[in-house]
């Protein structure tokens, strides 16, 4: 179960990475930043156990990896692990 938990919270930080870097380039004027969309939250939901099918999770799930833009994640890393830790705790109340 270890191992699963690191590999989701490994790709909940991918996740928010990219979320992260789309978000940068429709600041600066790029708006087809839908084309970019890797679906992560998806396969992070299938292996925790969630549907997708639930929109008030899927929002709220979405404004919570909102906050990575305020996070400088290349000088305070430890708040993007703390995030995507938060997110995997979200998840698992959810799944069960």
């Amino acid at each position: 179960m270890k191992k699963n938990k690191n590999l989701i919270i490994s790709l909940i930080k991918d996740d928010l990475r990219h979320f992260r870097l789309v978000s940068g380039l429709e600041a600066l004027g790029l708006d087809n930043s839908g084309n970019y969309y890797l679906y992560l939250n998806e396969t992070i939901f299938k292996l925790v156990g969630i549907t997708i099918d639930d929109e008030d999770f899927l929002e709220e799930y979405m404004n919570e990896c909102r906050m990575v833009i305020n996070i400088d994640i290349f000088k305070h890393p430890e708040l993007l692990d703390g995030l995507a830790l938060s997110l995997y705790n979200k998840l698992l109340e959810e799944a069960s």
